[in-house]
């Protein structure tokens, strides 16, 4: 027999608005726990400040508030130590082992956090610095998540004789703090996680790391240059390189689109000429309006005209798609297809590489059926942003000559601030 069907206390009733979803229901995890205790404790600490304490009397809330709080900054801290387990793993440098299940002291979850957090990825260290006035307060005042939970502790001596006194308004404000804190922690690692999932990294360098070296290096025809030996010797001397590490990043950084850009290099995309993304934009302008592109109208309300319009479209349409068919080969439109959904994925150029993977796997059936690959095309050019997605892609993938090609034949450099908007902020980011 199921407990949950057999409990009269906890099992699901009506309204159903008052379900919660526990167990395999949803799958929550230690963050959701986290986030549940540390949304329990705010709830009870903006009621009774709200109520100046005379609803919920401030000196008995207080235990439940700050075991709450406590407990939130306990599986906060656990969620982050193992994301860098993960990531170790993920590295190939596993961290020492640590029981999470087991144990409950705070002194020494944070230790462990901190200690691998420096040793996991450098980017981590901002928020760790942040966090730690916060954590130590709390694990010196109650180590092990007994001091609110009971009065007294197993030697029957009483617990906080040695402090009287704890604001409320105080605990809210540091609360908030270490709360935010923790948040931004426990998301960084994740964003490392995934990261690092990507497999562009070395033992020594993140992903990260390896493109700032590729920023700090000169021209890929510079490197039998005789001064490329001294730049080769700073720069191994302050990412703490040997020579083999030294040439696994280089090696790395030729391979992967967007840094090999900062080299002066160009990192072909499989399948891709400049003349079959021209020819896809010219079919694409016959059936698409290109002031449109350089100047967006505004939103407006579809009126009989404007479907009329669409209807006589059709055609045209067909007739391009049809024209397209017999220029572009299916090789050529999967590489175009990849540009065109790449903005909508993590903008790194392994998300590319898999993107485009999957329209590769379509080739070999547009090529054995004619009607699937026009299909195909005419979907392709009915997409009204192809132009600015495409262009995305090309610039965060550093195809620079098919980039201003493109801009000069087609008359967009009016736009190109805009067009190279959100591409432009994610090269900023990576610096």
């Amino acid at each position: 027999m199921e407990l949950g069907s057999a409990n009269k206390t906890f099992r699901g009733s009506e309204p159903t608005w008052a379900n919660a979803c526990v167990g395999d229901n949803g799958a929550p995890g230690i963050i959701d726990y986290a986030s549940g205790f540390a949304k329990a404790a705010n709830a009870l600490l903006d009621r009774a400040i709200a109520t100046k304490g005379i609803e919920l009397p401030v000196d008995i809330l207080v235990y439940p508030v700050c075991f709450t709080m406590r407990h939130a900054i306990e599986l906060f801290l656990k969620s982050v130590a193992e994301n860098l387990i993960s990531i170790g793993k993920t590295r190939g440098v596993p961290l020492p082992p640590f029981s999470h299940e087991d144990s409950h002291d705070l002194g020494l979850i944070w230790h462990y956090v901190q200690s691998n957090s420096f040793a996991t990825d450098e980017r981590l260290a901002v928020s760790i610095n942040g966090l730690d006035e916060y954590v130590r307060d709390v694990a010196t005042m109650d180590a092990s998540g007994q001091v609110f939970r009971y009065p007294f502790d197993l030697n029957s001596k009483k617990h906080l004789t040695d402090i009287g006194i704890i604001n409320f308004i105080v605990l809210k404000e540091r609360f908030n703090e270490v709360e935010r804190l923790l948040l931004a922690l426990s998301q960084k690692t994740e964003e490392l996680l995934d990261e690092y999932r990507w497999g562009t990294f070395t033992k020594k360098l993140s992903r990260y790391q390896l493109y700032q070296l590729a920023t700090e290096l000169p021209n890929r025809t510079a490197w039998c240059d005789a001064s490329f030996v001294s730049i080769k010797l700073t720069l191994m001397a302050k990412y703490k390189l040997s020579g083999k590490d030294f040439c696994r990043a280089l090696n790395l950084i030729q391979k992967r689109h967007e840094m090999a850009a900062c080299i002066g290099m160009q990192v072909a995309i499989p399948g891709l000429s400049l003349e079959a993304l021209m020819r896809f934009f010219d079919h694409w302008c016959k059936v698409n309006d290109l002031k449109y592109v350089i100047d967006p109208p505004p939103p407006r309300i579809v009126n009989s005209d404007d479907l009329h319009d669409t209807l006589q479209d059709h055609d045209a349409l067909q007739d391009s798609a049809k024209a397209l068919a017999s220029e572009i080969r299916p090789e050529e439109f999967a590489a175009i297809q990849a540009l065109f959904e790449f903005e909508g994925e993590v903008p790194v150029s392994e998300a590319f590489d898999l993107t485009h993977s999957i329209y590769r796997k379509y080739v070999d059936s547009h090529a054995a059926n004619p009607d699937r690959y026009l299909r195909a095309l005419i979907r392709m050019m009915e997409k009204v942003r192809a132009f600015e997605r495409i262009l995305y892609s090309l610039d965060l993938l550093g195809q620079a000559e098919a980039l201003e090609v493109i801009f000069e034949r087609y008359g967009l450099q009016s736009a190109r601030t805009r067009l190279l908007e959100r591409s432009q902020w994610h090269k900023r980011l990576r610096a």
